[in-house]
């Protein structure tokens, strides 16, 4: 895509900020999952609080499919910018929503029930955004940076995990565990609706990047529209193989975060001499350090091939997980530090190179489509549900190499679906 200097930087900071903001959106609902148990679901078993509130978080990911079967195609159809902008429109309503919620105590199981749905909106929102960002910083980069500019994307997502995260820990620190029960929770949704207003301005003045000879004429009315969406999903049923490739190629990478950095989290917070806030500042800290290892992954992707360093990212990955998230449960207050610094470099070294694999794997034309529906799958089936099945196997099981060996399982197809380049 030509586009003029100007635009190229407008782009940039669309990828990195846009994404970071409607990612903390998403991502504060992990980092306060015990106490939204507390409050939206009833109280008779502890244990089981928590795994519902974090069966709450994986129905987002269980949502992104059918998010990406919708945006994915108007991405295709109606540029990257309209689709972005949508998507950024629908999670800041469900998020201040969430903070306006009564709980189980005021509405009884009808308040789990409107988070269940408010939380199905936010993971539909996510099912264009991450994949929507990640192809248009691809298409605005110029050639041999768009791995460097696809990683800035990634890292704007992390960005907004890492934003979540210290809110988080600077309210509880401020209120006390006990008010962050009671209704100190509500802040970061409440902020979440506000920070989605300066997302949405900053996606309006986007360039855009899918060039009027790859889109099918303009639809106009509801029904074309619908029309013209069937006849891409028609055609991606014919891209099947390569779906089961990229979900094979994102699965792994993400699976660990999501365990490393989201669901242990939580964990190592409610462990005797830890707390939330402590947690959630060990986590942010990690995190920060971390993204210029994303974007390492994307610089060197560039330089040395996608294909190579994605292979040494998912050997490294390979390596860490029975190590670190063993260290995490088992070394006490300090276990999170030290289980998350083993793990952040394969992760986050992955994670930058991926994107612009899959992306570049997936013809033009059909890009927003297969790859949001390829990364929402992965997301809804292994990597957003992995919190509540850790959770299950590690506090309702007892199995305490259930987690590692878990995520280790994910290792396995990662390493085969870099074994060859997918047919064009």
């Amino acid at each position: 895509m030509d586009l003029t200097p100007q635009q190229r930087r407008a782009a940039t900071l669309a990828a990195l900020l846009g994404n970071a903001l409607e990612w903390f959106d998403f991502a504060v609902y992990g980092y306060v999952a015990t106490p939204l148990g507390h409050a939206f679901f009833p109280a008779e078993d502890p244990g089981l609080q928590a795994v519902a509130a974090f069966g709450v978080f994986a129905v987002g990911y269980l949502m992104r499919p059918v998010g990406s079967l919708v945006l994915g195609p108007i991405g295709d159809l109606l540029g990257r910018r309209n689709m972005l902008s949508l998507s950024i429109v629908l999670m800041g309503a469900a998020s201040l929503l969430i903070a306006l919620l009564p709980t189980h105590a005021q509405w009884g199981a009808g308040a789990g029930l409107a988070l269940l749905g408010l939380r199905m909106v936010q993971g539909f929102s996510v099912g264009g955004e991450f994949t929507g960002s990640m192809t248009y910083a691809t298409e605005a980069a110029r050639p041999g940076q768009q791995g460097m500019l696809a990683s800035l994307a990634t890292a704007g997502g992390l960005v907004g995990f890492s934003l979540g995260s210290l809110t988080v820990a600077l309210l509880a620190r401020a209120l006390g565990d006990a008010a962050m029960d009671a209704w100190g929770w509500r802040l970061p949704f409440a902020l979440g609706g506000l920070v989605a207003l300066l997302g949405l301005w900053m996606r309006r003045r986007m360039p855009e990047t899918l060039e009027p000879h790859h889109r099918d004429p303009q639809p106009v009315g509801a029904v074309r529209l619908l029309r013209a969406m069937g006849g891409r999903l028609a055609e991606v049923r014919q891209q099947g193989p390569l779906v089961l490739r990229i979900i094979a190629l994102v699965s792994f990478a993400n699976v660990v975060f999501y365990v490393l950095f989201v669901y242990l989290v939580d964990y190592s917070g409610h462990q005797a001499g830890s707390s939330l806030a402590q947690a959630n500042a060990t986590s942010t800290v990690i995190q920060t350090l971390g993204l210029p290892l994303v974007l390492l992954g994307g610089v060197l992707a560039d330089r040395w091939g996608q294909l190579p360093v994605n292979r040494l990212g998912t050997l490294l990955l390979a390596l860490a997980t029975p190590i670190a998230l063993p260290v995490v449960q088992l070394a006490g207050p300090s276990g999170l530090a030290m289980g998350q610094l083993l793990g952040v470099l394969p992760v986050m070294l992955s994670m930058g190179a991926q994107g612009v694999l899959a992306v570049e794997w997936v013809p033009v034309r059909q890009r927003c489509t297969v790859f949001s529906i390829a990364y929402s799958l992965a997301m809804a089936l292994f990597a957003g549900t992995a919190p509540v099945v850790c959770s299950w196997l590690l506090e309702e099981r007892g199995w305490q190499w259930g987690p590692a060996l878990y995520c280790c399982l994910f290792a396995l197809p990662a390493w085969w679906a870099l074994q060859t380049r997918p047919r064009p």
